[in-house]
């Protein structure tokens, strides 16, 4: 080989390690660190795609906002981290049962976005209702002894007068807060 092969060589791997260096930060930015989810900016520009597919083809799409209820309260009885375990096993739990074409993402303290393409309510009130049941029946295990969480869950539907995606956020931003009044551990429709 001759040297400028060898340096030709070395400059191509060099720039091949800053690449995967760039992809792996690009990743880590729309990913949510404790969860492994789109992050609420990553989530909203993929939304934002579906809600303007299916409002131009007059699709059907749902929209699930999910929040663990009683924050605080877990963490005084059963210590910090089981926020973080109760998070993570909800995320993984809805990662294994939503389809391919649905976004699931983090949004915030103890709360998740879940868009359900091609869905409409009945279904996706069906699959909040699924997921409600799966956490209520799955403890969180603690040091001193297993965690029942619950959560709160809203469900909205894109209707001819929903304007934008923010229309339809709010929507089941005000579903999952009734749910949150009435007690939580329960969905409601907005």
């Amino acid at each position: 080989m001759t040297r400028n092969e060898t340096k030709t060589k070395k400059q191509l791997i060099e720039e091949l390690k800053e690449l995967r260096e760039r992809v792996d930060e690009c990743e880590e930015s729309v990913f949510d660190d404790l969860t492994g989810l789109h992050d609420i900016r990553y989530f909203l520009v993929l939304a934002e795609h579906d809600f303007t597919r299916a409002q131009r083809y007059k699709r059907p799409l749902s929209l699930v906002m999910l929040s663990l209820d009683n924050l605080e309260k877990l963490n005084e009885i059963y210590g910090e981290g089981i926020v973080d375990k109760a998070l993570g096993a909800v995320a993984d739990y809805c990662r294994k049962n939503v389809r391919f074409v649905d976004i699931f993402g983090r949004y915030g303290d103890g709360e998740f976005l879940l868009l359900l393409p091609e869905a409409k309510l009945k279904a996706a009130e069906k699959m909040a209702e699924r997921i409600r049941q799966h956490v209520v029946e799955t403890p969180i295990p603690s040091d001193i002894g297993p965690a029942t969480i619950t959560i709160s869950l809203g469900v909205a539907n894109l209707k001819k007068d929903t304007q934008n995606l923010i229309f339809l956020l709010e929507r089941a931003d005000k579903a999952m807060n009734v749910a949150r009044e009435k007690g939580g551990d329960r969905v409601e429709v907005g």
